[in-house]
């Protein structure tokens, strides 16, 4: 299973980490990037795995996973 994506919640507010077929790892918060996404470059699980916990001042509620 690979990891796609990944939903924080707090504060009322919810955001996420979505995480393409390439690797490539985008941001996205409707309030504050509307319907764009913004580039957090290429996740290495080895490293950013630890930081995926938290974004921002939110915590993770949710992770997807697809085959």
């Amino acid at each position: 299973m690979k990891l796609r994506g990944v939903i924080y919640g707090g504060q009322g507010h919810f955001t996420s980490r979505i995480i393409d077929r390439a690797g490539n790892m985008w941001f996205h918060d409707g309030i504050s990037t509307g319907r764009q996404c913004m580039s957090e470059g290429v996740l290495i699980l080895t490293s950013d795995l630890m930081s995926l916990q938290s974004c921002g001042q939110k915590n993770a509620v949710a992770v997807v996973y697809t085959q």
